[in-house]
């Protein structure tokens, strides 16, 4: 599914060609551009390909979608003596976050260890949009709802919700109980078939 980056509302398939540099240049694969040395240069874009691509054979025309990442200031090219470095911009950084968003999934342990983990927060009322957001991308990832601002999920997933607020920068308005007695218990397990 296509996401769209919200500044100016420009739409990045994370499968597409600029997707996938997008997110190699989010995962940390180094891009350098060697100049000087031609046949250096072409081994380091084979290597690069087959990283970005998954590809032995290069796509046609691969550098049109490094120029227009660059004119949408998703990428920066910078000189570095002999060679030309590229990275994410912040507006760049915010589609590999968005795409990292959308795969978002807790790992269940094979093994409960009885515990419940309580998702507590109190968000102003100016922030609802990011409010609702998280409410549904906790009930997305399974988090049961206790009440408006209370969810609850059996299995570690405190990184998972960070994330998500620190996403909406609401980070400093929820919190995380690790609960060993809950109310309810019964119905909380039974609910999520444990």
């Amino acid at each position: 599914m296509p996401l769209c980056y919200h500044g100016k509302m420009r739409i990045i398939d994370k499968e597409s060609n600029s997707g996938k540099i997008i997110r190699a240049l989010g995962f940390g694969v180094g891009i350098t551009v060697a100049l000087s040395n031609r046949r250096t240069s072409y081994g380091i874009t084979k290597l690069l390909v087959k990283e970005i691509f998954g590809l032995n054979k290069k796509p046609k025309n691969v550098s049109s979608y490094f120029i227009k990442l660059r004119k949408q200031k998703l990428i920066e090219i910078k000189e570095d003596g002999d060679y030309h470095k590229i990275f994410l911009t912040e507006n760049g950084r915010e589609i590999f976050l968005r795409f990292n968003y959308e795969e978002l999934k807790i790992k269940e342990p094979r093994i409960w260890d009885r515990n419940f983990r309580v998702i507590v927060f109190d968000i102003p009322e100016k922030k609802r949009a990011a409010r609702d957001s998280l409410r549904e991308k906790m009930k997305e990832l399974g988090c049961v709802r206790f009440n408006d601002s209370v969810w609850v999920y059996p299995y570690p997933c405190q990184k998972e919700i960070d994330f998500i607020a620190n996403y909406w920068g609401i980070g400093k308005y929820v919190h995380f109980i690790l609960a060993c007695d809950i109310t309810n218990r019964d119905l909380l397990e039974k609910s999520f078939n444990l």
